[in-house]
């Protein structure tokens, strides 16, 4: 075995391997005999054809298949060996394997590119400092939280009358030039819609008053500009819609209003648990507190962007942008042009030296990611996802029911390893950088967010 490196640029080299007979005999001729072993051809008992037959039959596979197993194992102990910091995967540029005589003992050749990880060094001085911003609470963000968990806790109720913000549910008829109801016309007997998603002001206005056994005329695309909504109306698939005549007829069923909850124990009950919160000066200090924790969320992702962009600001090394490059493009499922690879590049770019940061405080603090970390992590995705839903009591049972099977998942425990790497790296970078104190308020801080 032949293996040799050449550096082509300060972070470019392409390393060649030679594979001879004394490399793969003894392998081929193992993985020969072990088909012998198996083999069942007519005219033989398995296990008894003539090994001459099978060399004949299978020698030439073999060969193939044992050199490209060498191939792989020695081009990667010798990076690891070596200790050769690459980028990517090395990338193939040539060999002959398709040219060599494969009855004549042939020496293959294989040539591969490698793109070389730089030294990361970054240098931070006392000027280097981040904002710690702390999100004030206003009565103005009480009240939007208030108001938040009244609606999601609120509930459709039948109504006299129509207004505005009413639900009307009814039986709707397509009708001719002459508004009588048209032969074989559309017609749907539980339309429904909002009100208020009426386009045209003057047919919204017939709408509103209206009182069950009520009906009205009215041309539909004019009211329901947005074909996914004309098409929930009529019951019809969107691609379906095709309208010789416009002007409909709509008998009102059911009307329905919007109410939201009352401030009251209910309410507080189906938030925060059963009397967990009895008055309702108390369940405004639990949503001070949900808002505070959430504040102290957000301004700490903004901390981490910013010591990220910061780090990155301070990354004066260069990368090997055109094996980079070409490597995108291989590895890619989907073929990328050119122009759209210079185009995202600086993205990869950026992705790629935060990368080597975090790969370089890692090492250096011998920073590692234990089951138990992935599955916490896990856990509290799960309880992100039921909140999500409006369920914040759910069973320790369910979390980590959805927590196991979620880390069952390679590339979602993939990830969560990451996430928690990048975590501990960031709280290393803490400790390398000054912070200033910033009072805020929240829509000071939702206009910063806009600026990244």
């Amino acid at each position: 075995m032949n293996i040799t490196k050449t550096d082509t640029g300060v972070l470019n080299a392409v390393i060649d391997l030679k594979i001879e007979k004394q490399d793969y005999s003894q392998k081929v001729e193992k993985a020969t005999r072990e088909i012998s072993k198996k083999a069942s051809i007519n005219g033989f008992r398995p296990g008894k054809v003539p090994f001459g037959l099978i060399k004949k039959m299978y020698g030439k596979s073999v060969l193939i298949d044992e050199v490209q197993k060498i191939l792989s194992d020695e081009l990667w102990n010798y990076i690891t060996n070596n200790k050769i910091e690459i980028l990517g995967e090395p990338l193939p540029i040539s060999n002959n394997i398709n040219n060599v005589n494969l009855d004549s003992e042939p020496i293959f050749e294989f040539s591969f590119e490698i793109g070389i990880s730089p030294d990361v060094n970054i240098e931070i001085n006392e000027s280097d400092k981040i904002n710690k911003y702390n999100i004030t609470i206003d009565d103005k963000n009480i009240e939007e939280y208030t108001k938040y968990y009244q609606n999601y806790y609120g509930k459709m109720v039948d109504v006299d009358c129509s207004s505005d913000k009413s639900s009307l549910t009814g039986k709707i008829i397509q009708l001719n030039a002459d508004n009588s109801e048209k032969e074989n016309g559309i017609v749907n007997e539980s339309a429904k819609f909002l009100i208020s998603v009426i386009s045209d002001e003057e047919i919204k206005n017939k709408f509103i008053g209206l009182k069950k056994g009520d009906n009205i005329v009215f041309d539909i695309k004019k009211a329901f500009v947005n074909d996914y909504e004309l098409s929930g109306i009529l019951n019809i698939k969107k691609e379906n819609l095709s309208l010789s005549e416009t002007n409909f007829k709509f008998i009102v069923n059911e009307i329905k209003d919007f109410i939201s909850s009352e401030n009251n124990q209910e309410l507080w009950d189906k938030v925060y648990g059963k009397d967990t919160v009895t008055s309702e000066e108390q369940f405004t200090e639990k949503i001070k507190e949900e808002i505070s924790n959430h504040n102290l969320e957000d301004s700490n992702r903004r901390i981490k962007t910013d010591i990220k962009n910061r780090f990155l600001e301070k990354a004066t090394f260069e990368l090997p942008h055109e094996f980079i490059k070409k490597w995108l493009k291989a590895k890619n499922d989907k073929e990328i042009t050119d122009e759209v690879l210079e185009k995202e590049y600086p993205s990869f770019e950026k992705d790629y030296k935060w990368q080597l940061i975090i790969n370089k405080y890692k090492k250096e603090n011998n920073l590692e990611v234990t089951e138990d970390e992935i599955f916490q992590l896990a856990q509290k995705i799960a309880i992100a996802q039921f909140y999500q839903y409006g369920m914040t009591n759910v069973p320790e049972q369910y979390i980590n029911e959805m927590a196991d099977k979620a880390i069952k998942n390679e590339k979602d425990k993939h990830r969560y390893s990451e996430i928690i790497l990048e975590e501990k790296v960031i709280e290393i970078l803490k400790n390398k950088i000054n912070f200033e104190q910033k009072e805020i308020s929240k829509e000071e801080f939702l206009k910063l967010k806009n600026e990244l």
